[in-house]
């Protein structure tokens, strides 16, 4: 195996990872609502958003997105809380 196939397999190991993390923490969100009415959409929101922050990591990290923000995920929460208090 190549050097670059086996980095190509790291960084889908790394994003399955990621992905994987993501669906339990959403199952977890699903089964703490005991009420179907109540949601927790800002907490799945959130989850979301930071499973996609660490693929974009992930993937600046194998020089394959340039994007990368090291400090978005500070600031989309620092935004958040701001509009909740």
């Amino acid at each position: 195996m190549s050097k670059l196939e086996n980095k190509e397999e790291k960084v889908v190991n790394k994003i399955v990872s990621v992905v994987n993390k993501l669906d339990k923490e959403l199952d977890e969100l699903d089964t703490l609502s005991e009420n179907p009415e109540k949601k927790h959409n800002l907490k799945k929101w959130l989850v979301e958003r930071k499973a996609i922050h660490e693929i974009k990591k992930v993937l600046h990290e194998a020089d394959k997105y340039e994007k990368y923000d090291e400090k978005e995920l500070d600031k989309e929460f620092k935004e958040i809380n701001d509009l909740l208090l």
